[in-house]
């Protein structure tokens, strides 16, 4: 596995959950429709955070948790073929659970 950057300042990295590749009935979905189900989709795991994060207040997450993260975050990058971002650390909207339990709509 390639070393992940690390976050600088209020930086965070965060890893986006991949998309099921099959519906629930079992119908494989195509490139397109991953395509576009990850691009909806605003859920990701905590990789890392920078030095400066949340140095003013309480932490809103930890590395390992689940959170919801804006559709459109400012840096995207492909490593090993993960899709990781960085996120400022005031950007996460909330922690979850369970992100599969999570719906988006356009």
């Amino acid at each position: 596995m390639t070393k992940l950057p690390q976050p600088q300042g209020w930086k965070i990295l965060i890893k986006k959950k991949k998309p099921k590749e099959k519906t629930e009935g079992g119908v494989i979905l195509s490139d397109l429709s991953l395509e576009a189900e990850s691009w909806l989709d605003i859920t990701a795991q905590v990789v890392s955070l920078g030095a400066g994060c949340y140095a003013d207040r309480e932490p809103y997450c930890k590395v390992g948790d689940w959170v919801i993260v804006p559709k459109f975050t400012q840096f995207k990058m492909d490593i090993d073929g993960e899709e990781y971002r960085f996120v400022n650390d005031d950007e996460i909207i909330a922690t979850i659970d369970d992100p599969t339990v999570i719906k988006v709509y356009s």
